[in-house]
């Protein structure tokens, strides 16, 4: 891969997502939970922009097809463990988090390895990442603000697992309906026998 090529806005977008994420957690267990949420909230800001700006300006790079995805589930499960040591009901969503990203992992490298291109984030996958920061934001709110009912944080939590299984399910279709590369879908076939050309004559 050429230096210049994945030298690009959006893939220092995503690098500074990863960079963030200390900040993040320490501001958040010192209690400075405004500078919390405003540091996740321009973590998610800047997901975004790195999405629009690599589609809009032709920017989009095999590295930032992989860096842009590490930098948010490196994000969503630091601060998914930040926040489940004080509230213990976000565990089963950190959970659900990693078998997902695992096996959604292992379903990318196998459809790579059958010829198919680096897969790219889908709505599904970015409206995902939108409810998890939604979530991480209210509970991270409310640690601010306690008179907001608890009642908010539990139904984001419960839409965030419905999120995560959807957006599983999705990519487990992709990665199921990749093809196989053009090289192998031949390799079983036998070649073709040279058959003589029918004679013509009677």
């Amino acid at each position: 891969m050429k230096v210049k090529e994945n030298l690009t806005v959006p893939n220092l977008l995503s690098a500074l997502r990863i960079v963030m994420i200390p900040f993040v957690l320490t501001a958040y267990l010192n209690g400075n939970y405004v500078l919390s949420i405003g540091l996740l909230v321009l973590s998610g800001l800047t997901d975004v922009a790195d999405g629009f700006i690599a589609r809009h300006y032709n920017q989009i790079s095999d590295l930032g097809k992989i860096l842009d995805p590490i930098a948010d589930k490196l994000t969503q499960f630091a601060v998914l463990v930040c926040l489940s040591i004080s509230h213990p009901n976000l565990i089963p969503v950190a959970a659900i988090l990693a078998v997902k990203e695992i096996l959604t992992l292992i379903g990318a490298m196998i459809f790579v390895h059958r010829g198919n291109e680096t897969p790219y984030a889908r709505w599904w996958g970015k409206m995902t990442t939108v409810v998890l920061y939604v979530t991480m934001g209210l509970v991270v709110l409310r640690d601010w603000i306690p008179a907001i009912p608890g009642e908010v944080t539990m139904v984001a939590v419960s839409l965030t697992i419905a999120c995560l299984a959807f957006s599983f399910y999705n990519y487990l279709l992709v990665y199921l309906n990749g093809r196989k590369k053009p090289d192998q879908e031949h390799l079983a076939d036998p070649p073709a026998e040279d058959l003589p050309a029918e004679s013509s004559e009677k």
